[in-house]
């Protein structure tokens, strides 16, 4: 009704005087001729002399909302995203409609930009959004609430805990850690008592991360349990919080425990001044066990038992080798850490190796990775994630070691590794640095590469024809490039900090990366940028345009 009643009101501006009157740019736009309504903008605009924002600002949000209250999950996600770039209070609409989505990932990618956004409706949307239908969702919303530490934070999380089974009740020690107020405290105190191990470990291991030492009385009991998770748990929990009046009993558990618990005690101790204990780990380490190859990674007198086992024949000691020495940043991490980076013909991943009380996480490698999407693991996944990891510390090496692994991740032609090697060259901003990206902004045969790197030359003001060529690109790809995203990950799947947020594949990230760049780079011309891409290219792009089109009239 609203809108037959906008186009009665505008069909009779139009018969009062022959200028576009701007109304008929947003109705159009609602009605849904996304193209007819920016053409007739720039009608619009070439009578006005100059762009108005107000027109702009309504158009965007429209195609936003459209999209973010459309039945197909993939324009729902779409337009979410677009709403996330744009990061303006006024997109809360758009995330509002994303956690009502029937669909589970459109409300998690919707709760995870709320989660980016500071002021009242965005506390008030986060709340809500634990009402969800979807356990992740709700899962979702209570981390961000806990990371505020919101006033209802604690009372929605318990409330949420004991409405599921209690096995599942591991996910929540860390939400009541991470706020810390005594209330949560008292909870998670709590949870170190409760029934099912798994909570109680979990719970241990929380405080230990969070650095509550308050709770230390109750981690220390916790050593004595017969349960053997949860020895190694406690033993981990009382090193991390330097706790030397628990060293008698880690000596105890040392001597008489499981190898997991035994690895974890020592690993302790050592961290509470007793040297010796490094003995054991190194000589398990050299034996060829797993954790205890990824407990050096803490001890610095096993650098070199580590750097001698990245030339090990076993392929999985070799890696955990390579991923614990590069911890210590050393160098001669430099020929096993190739491996990881630079896939060959086995197509090589990771699958996560956890000990029983979740305090040393090895990785054991498998092969055909693009076969695995279907496991209960997300392989391809996580390890992305581990190599942009591996990738980020070698930055900690000497920068010759580092433009090393860089150049042979060029060669090598794999993708995946690009957009985060560039922004990584970029930002090192040394001679040497630029001078890879100037190569390899020419090389033939390698399409993506050269237009990552014609984009990071461009970012840092360089001489050359890298605006040029970005235009180009943009032109020959705006019809054929859609936005396709990476699965989010659960929470009980990630890795650590590992990234899990709704992100564009390579080839899609680029062209939104294109865009932004260009719309920042023009000025006068971006919104034409934007507007003509909307217009004339790929339907599923308008929606992240949109929201680049937001940010750029902000």
């Amino acid at each position: 009704m609203r809108i037959l009643l906008l186009a009665i009101l505008t069909i009779a501006s139009f018969s009062l005087c022959g200028a576009i009157n701007k109304n008929q740019i947003t109705y159009l736009m609602q009605a849904g001729e996304m193209e007819k309504s920016v053409t007739l903008y720039f009608r619009y605009k070439n009578e006005l002399g100059k762009h108005d924002f107000e027109i702009l600002q309504q158009m965007a949000f429209i195609l936003l909302e459209q999209g973010a209250r459309s039945p197909d999950q993939q324009t729902q996600l779409l337009s979410i995203y677009g709403s996330g770039i744009a990061n303006v209070s006024s997109s809360l609409d758009i995330l509002e409609a994303g956690i009502k989505s029937s669909h589970a990932e459109t409300q998690v990618a919707s709760i995870q930009f709320l989660g980016g956004m500071q002021d009242d409706r965005s506390d008030e949307l986060l709340v809500k959004a634990m009402s969800s239908e979807f356990f992740f969702a709700r899962m979702e919303a209570a981390l961000h609430l806990a990371r505020r530490k919101h006033k209802t934070s604690v009372g929605q999380i318990e409330s949420l805990m004991y409405r599921v089974p209690p096995p599942a009740r591991f996910f929540f020690p860390q939400f009541f850690a991470l706020i810390g107020t005594s209330d949560a405290i008292a909870i998670l105190r709590h949870l170190m008592e409760d029934k099912v191990p798994a909570v109680r470990v979990e719970a241990l291991l929380s405080a230990a991360r969070f650095g509550r030492d308050d709770l230390l009385p109750a981690i220390r009991m916790n050593i004595t349990h017969l349960n053997v998770a949860e020895k190694e748990a406690a033993a981990h929990a009382v090193g991390i919080l330097k706790d030397s009046k628990s060293i008698r009993k880690l000596k105890r558990l040392f001597e008489s425990s499981p190898l997991n618990v035994q690895i974890a005690a020592a690993r302790s101790l050592y961290l509470l001044g007793d040297r010796e204990t490094k003995n054991f780990i190194i000589q398990k380490a050299s034996a060829g066990d797993l954790f205890a190859i990824v407990a050096l990674a803490d001890i610095v007198e096993g650098k070199d038992t580590l750097a001698q086992l990245c030339h090990h024949p076993e392929l999985a000691i070799r890696i955990n080798a390579a991923l614990s020495l590069l911890k210590h940043r050393d160098p001669r991490s430099e020929h096993a850490l190739l491996e990881i980076l630079v896939r060959d013909v086995r197509d090589m991943g990771f699958m996560p190796q956890v000990s029983i009380g979740k305090t040393l996480l090895a990785f054991k490698p498998v092969f055909s990775t693009a076969q695995q999407e279907n496991t209960f693991f997300d392989v391809p996944g996580a390890t992305l994630a581990i190599r942009q990891q591996v990738l980020l510390d070698a930055m900690n090496l000497s920068e010759k070691v580092f433009l090393k692994l860089a150049k042979v991740i060029f060669e090598s032609g794999q993708t995946d590794l690009i957009p985060s090697l560039v922004m990584l060259l970029e930002n090192l901003q040394t001679p040497a640095a630029t001078s890879l990206l100037i190569l390899k902004s020419s090389q033939a045969g390698m399409p993506l590469i050269r237009a990552y790197c014609n984009l990071a030359l461009y970012r840092m003001g360089k001489e050359g024809p890298y605006g040029d060529y970005l235009k180009e690109w943009i032109d020959r790809n705006k019809n054929s490039e859609m936005i396709r995203f990476r699965p989010l990950i659960p929470m009980d799947k990630r890795l650590g900090d590992s990234p899990h947020e709704l992100t564009p594949e390579d080839s899609s990230r680029l062209l939104i990366e294109a865009y932004q760049t260009l719309a920042e780079k023009q000025q006068g011309s971006s919104i034409e940028i934007l507007l003509e891409a909307m217009r004339d290219g790929n339907p599923k792009n308008r929606y992240v345009l949109a929201g680049l089109l937001l940010r750029t009239l902000q």
